[in-house]
């Protein structure tokens, strides 16, 4: 007995000339489309000798460095919002800010035959693994280095980094403590040279006592909140902190706070997210806001022209647009 063959949601798509997600709503009974489209579909697969069992064909790979962090689990939210109105499951793996768990993780998606994945892990193994992936990988928000064959969607972290440095200037701050983390992703290289150059446009020279750096294992509170006390112990001058995300910005107001320094007005931070934290905190914080669901929607936009053969490019970068959000820490 000739065995079936395993078709995907690309095959029934190429054959019936509708689009992976139509096929993938049908498949799964969704609804959003016609009975003359479902007709066409289900003819299709029986009438082509084919079996769809053996594909996970309807899973998108949504693999996250941290799902603790606020900021990635709304972003994830989205995502899968989205995906499961163009018929698709999400398929989310948290890799814990560990390297073996993303390469485990990869080959899990691997084996499952996922549509295609969305990585928020830039490692260089994860920008390999990617490029001799069977499915369309996008890199949202951390990329790997070199992105010459990658598609890659990202805020413009540079431009909010110096956004950010240039309001606490213009706010009449002229020594600014960068608050960062040690690990060197593409998100913090980023905000990182925003600062700098910020700095250098405004003829303030960068003083290397007041970069502080979270160790690779800190917790992004705890961490930051400890190094401002000890900044702050070595007795410092600083009037301004760029913290590199909300969680830091949060540790360094408390911080603040419990050696008795007012802020805004000893020293004014601003943050870098704006998630929940810098809206409850108190004063709440100033920060610059990434707009997640708009993240979401264009990487599942760059995901369906690739599923669906609207666009066959492998290498594109995309960077969204940040704005400044003030409130009492400014």
């Amino acid at each position: 007995m000739k065995t079936k063959k395993s078709l995907s949601i690309k095959d029934i798509a190429a054959i019936t000339g509708y689009s992976t997600a139509t096929v993938s709503r049908v498949i799964n009974n969704r609804g959003g489309y016609s009975e003359a489209t479902k007709k066409a579909v289900t003819e299709t697969i029986q009438q082509s000798g084919y079996t769809t069992g053996a594909v996970s064909s309807n899973l998108v790979g949504i693999l996250v460095p941290d799902l603790s962090n606020e900021w990635f689990a709304q972003v994830c939210v989205a995502l899968e919002k989205l995906l499961f109105e163009y018929g698709y499951s999400a398929f989310i793996c948290n890799a814990n800010e560990d390297s073996r768990r993303e390469s485990f993780y990869f080959q899990e998606f691997v084996n499952c035959k996922v549509a295609a994945l969305i990585c928020f892990v830039g490692s260089k193994e994860l920008g390999d693994l990617a490029i001799h992936a069977s499915f369309p990988v996008v890199f949202i928000d951390r990329f790997p280095i070199d992105t010459e064959q990658l598609l890659c969607l990202e805020s413009d972290n540079y431009l909010g980094g110096y956004m950010a440095t240039e309001l606490l200037i213009r706010k009449g701050c002229k020594h600014i403590m960068l608050l960062d983390w040690e690990r060197p992703l593409s998100v913090n290289l980023a905000r990182q040279q925003g600062y700098f150059d910020a700095l250098k446009d405004h003829g303030i020279a960068v003083d290397k006592n007041l970069i502080a750096e979270l160790s690779d294992q800190s917790d992004h509170y705890e961490g930051a909140k400890n190094l401002v006390f000890y900044m702050i112990n070595k007795k410092l001058n600083f009037d301004g902190v760029f913290a590199t995300n909300d969680l830091r910005a949060y540790g360094a107001l408390q911080a603040l706070q419990q050696n008795g320094i007012k802020v805004p007005e000893q020293v004014k931070i601003i943050g870098f997210d704006d998630s929940s934290v810098s809206q409850r905190c108190y004063p709440a914080l100033t920060t610059v806001r990434q707009d997640c669901n708009y993240m979401a929607k264009k990487a599942v936009e760059v995901l369906l022209d690739r599923m669906d053969g609207r666009t066959t490019a492998t290498s594109e970068h995309i960077i969204l647009p940040v704005s400044i959000v003030e409130r009492g820490t400014t």
